[in-house]
């Protein structure tokens, strides 16, 4: 998946700041998407919930749950790879769409 860093600071008057950032490369698997109404429009707050499959695609153990941003965007992770997931997006108490997703590992 490669990796990311971020971080906040605030200069003080006449401070100079220097700083490193290192990343090591990380492997884990996750999910980042865009909730859109029809008209192509980003939905903001929409309920994100993540389930993974227990033993069948029927049996659900929900793993996360979070809300859109402003843009829409939401994210989960670390997944594990190989398990098979659902998404269920809600808008204003509707259910607007499930997705089936499947971790796979990265191609060599």
């Amino acid at each position: 998946m490669g990796s990311f860093s971020q971080f906040f600071f605030k200069a003080g008057e006449g401070e100079q700041i220097s700083t490193t950032v290192s990343s090591a490369s990380d492997s884990r698997s996750a999910i980042v998407g865009r909730v859109l109404d029809r008209n192509g429009q980003p939905v903001e707050n929409a309920l994100v919930l993540l389930f993974e499959t227990v033993e069948s695609p029927d049996d659900l153990k929900l793993t996360a749950q979070g809300f859109t941003d402003g843009a829409g965007h939401f994210a989960f992770g670390p997944l594990i790879v190989g398990s098979l997931y659902l998404i269920k997006v809600f808008r204003d108490a509707l259910k607007v769409r499930e997705l089936e997703l499947l971790a796979e590992p990265p191609e060599e």
